[in-house]
């Protein structure tokens, strides 16, 4: 049946089109179909659901493994009351003031009310905020705090903390902290705080507020939010990491070979000095790369910031993680190419699979979109190439892997040569004694 006008018309009613106005801009989202159906699981909270996306008010199908916690939450913010004196009143009056702006920050459709959308927001965010100060107040709460007292509870938030679909404006957690008046340090602080084992770089609050910044900053700015955050962890700080002169890769352009293909050409692989992940340098026959450590929960949050990448960062020159992953998916093809860089303590595997590890990091960036390489990448790339395909290096390489690439053929070639040898050994006596015997006759 067509649409009458009037059907047309309601439809357009509820259509709301983006507004140039506003502070906040849209930075939360649900992950693209195309990217979620990899490893759906890598996206989904396992315990506890933060904001609007997965919260039992406002998902479209109800999760009920998450619907044990609320009662948890609820607890908490009555500590967080007790703790502040802030009245639940004038909590909810200023959080209302700022509905508009954290309604934008949301990408998805959320189609709650005022009152329970902001019911969400102001228990998951007073979750976060007295989770956070009891994390770093154990003397008062270890052995009272029901998460505190179960390592594995606290390390299932801490994991669901991450993702991208699980998410309060960071904005809003910092204002509600700072209406508390609460003499500690700043929220940013203690936040870095809580996720200090991503931070290899050792950031820190100066690094979002203060007049010095590292490069990859334009302007002091706090971040979006939590997974935003992680990312900016692993972002270069100290070398050239500049777009100019980019563009997308030119696919015409010859194939970066694997691990294993340059290890056999004679290149080396050595550990870097650099906390930044990112850091790749090339020199004089050797590829330095910093560590990266794999354990059962790099994925999940690898996947998160990667997801946030493609849905947040326009200009694919500024996608540094992807453009990490997807290099490192060329010189990672099978478990050997893990082995060498484990050997070179450039991978340290905690999963004790090297299979699995090449799994991860082939599939990390499927069916996203392609980054844009920066001048760093880009250069890297020719040089990987022309050390191969440099006819010494290259026909060494082939030699190595036709003839010693496993332990049977290394046997083999050994055998051969020795037998080689010993041929050749013979028939030198053998010419000596007949030369020393014409010698003896004469």
């Amino acid at each position: 049946m067509e649409a009458q006008p009037n059907e047309l018309t309601k439809m357009l009613e509820a259509v709301v089109l983006p507004e140039e106005s506003g502070t906040h801009e849209q930075c939360i989202y649900k992950v693209p179909q195309k990217i979620r159906q990899v490893n759906p699981q890598a996206y989904t909270p396992r315990l506890i659901s933060i904001g609007p996306f997965h919260n039992p008010l406002g998902s479209n199908s109800v999760e009920n493994h998450l619907q044990e916690m609320e009662g948890l939450k609820l607890k908490y913010l009555k500590g967080f009351h007790k703790r502040t004196n802030i009245s639940i009143d004038n909590l909810f009056s200023r959080v209302k003031e700022w509905e508009n702006e954290i309604r934008k920050c949301y990408a998805g459709p959320v189609s709650l009310n005022s009152k329970d959308f902001l019911k969400i927001i102001i228990v998951d965010a007073c979750f976060i905020i007295e989770h956070f100060l009891r994390r770093f107040s154990y003397t008062n709460w270890n052995k009272i705090d029901p998460i505190l007292l179960k390592p594995y509870l606290l390390d299932d938030i801490f994991r669901d903390l991450i993702l991208l679909e699980n998410q309060l404006p960071f904005f809003v957690l910092e204002n509600i902290y700072n209406l508390a008046k609460l003499n500690l340090p700043s929220f940013i602080t203690i936040t870095i705080q809580y996720f200090t084992e991503f931070n290899q770089q050792n950031l820190n609050s100066g690094d979002f507020t203060g007049p010095k910044l590292p490069k990859h900053f334009t302007e002091p700015e706090p971040p979006k939010h939590f997974t935003d955050l992680i990312r900016t962890f692993l972002l270069p700080s100290s070398f050239n990491f500049t777009p100019e002169g980019t563009g997308k890769i030119d696919h015409a352009m010859e194939q970066v070979y694997s691990v294993s293909q340059l290890s056999e050409a004679g290149l080396k692989f050595e550990l870097s000095d650099s906390k930044c992940l990112l850091d790749l340098k090339f020199d004089k026959g050797v590829l330095k790369m910093p560590c990266f450590l794999v354990h059962d929960s790099t994925e999940r949050y690898m996947r998160n910031i990667l997801a946030f990448e493609e849905c947040h960062i326009s200009d694919k020159h500024s996608a540094y993680i992807s453009q990490y992953f997807t290099l490192l998916d060329i010189l990672i093809n099978t478990e050997s190419d893990v082995s060498i860089l484990v050997d070179k303590k450039i991978i340290i595997n905690w999963t004790s699979d090297a299979n699995a590890v090449a799994t991860m990091v082939n599939t990390l960036c499927k069916n996203a979109s392609m980054p844009k390489y920066n001048a760093e990448y880009l250069s890297l790339f020719k040089t990987l190439n022309g050390f191969y395909e440099n006819p010494r290096n290259k026909y060494k390489a082939i030699f190595v892997h036709e003839y010693f690439n496993t332990p049977w053929k290394i046997a083999s070639t050994t055998t051969a040569v020795l037998l080689v040898l010993f041929t050749l050994i013979q028939a030198v006596c053998s010419i000596w004694s007949l030369v020393k015997s014409y010698k003896d006759k004469k």
